[in-house]
């Protein structure tokens, strides 16, 4: 299904780009907050259906040209940005928020914002937690758990994820 003939359903829930986005199979949203589309977002809901939520006063803000591949879930509850030019793989989860505390001595917050830096590559099977920023140009490897900052232009991986080299990346180069 294609975003501009999904968008009489959809009128009103989202400030899409430019409409050459495309969703296929099943993506469910869950929107009380705000959600926020660059031009070209893909989003593949088969054969694992894609899970976007942006809570009450919340915001998810979705670069261009972002690729959104199949089981991927997305819950913003504070502030989830995810930057241009991102690659998403399959059955990753991004949730800003614990939704519990640990125990009762834990008095801090629950939702922390999330930064996913422009032409980021994010593998299979990844978790990005709360309070995390993703820098420019990195890669996350398949499997991770991003539980603190990563900088730009590494590679990282591992639970929970650390870098593990650096990458050379020409100005101007963007990830296809």
């Amino acid at each position: 299904m294609s975003v501009k003939g999904g968008l009489q359903r959809l009128k009103g829930l989202y400030k899409f780009g430019e409409f050459h986005s495309r969703i296929r199979g099943k993506v469910f949203v869950n929107k009380r907050g705000a959600i926020q589309v660059g031009k070209n977002l893909t989003v593949v809901g088969h054969p694992w259906a894609v899970q976007i939520t942006s809570t009450k006063g919340a915001n998810l803000l979705i670069g261009n040209h972002v690729y959104i591949n199949a089981g991927v879930g997305i819950a913003a509850n504070k502030e989830i940005v995810i930057g241009d030019n991102v690659k998403i793989g399959p059955r990753t989860s991004i949730f800003d928020s614990n939704y519990h505390r640990m125990d009762s001595a834990d008095k801090g917050e629950l939702s922390k914002k999330i930064t996913i830096g422009n032409n980021v590559w994010i593998g299979a099977d990844c978790t990005i937690l709360p309070g995390v920023t993703i820098g420019q140009n990195s890669v996350i490897a398949a499997k991770s758990t991003v539980n603190k900052d990563i900088p730009d232009n590494v590679l990282a991986g591992g639970s929970p994820a650390k870098p593990i080299r650096e990458l050379t990346i020409e100005d101007g180069w963007v990830r296809e």
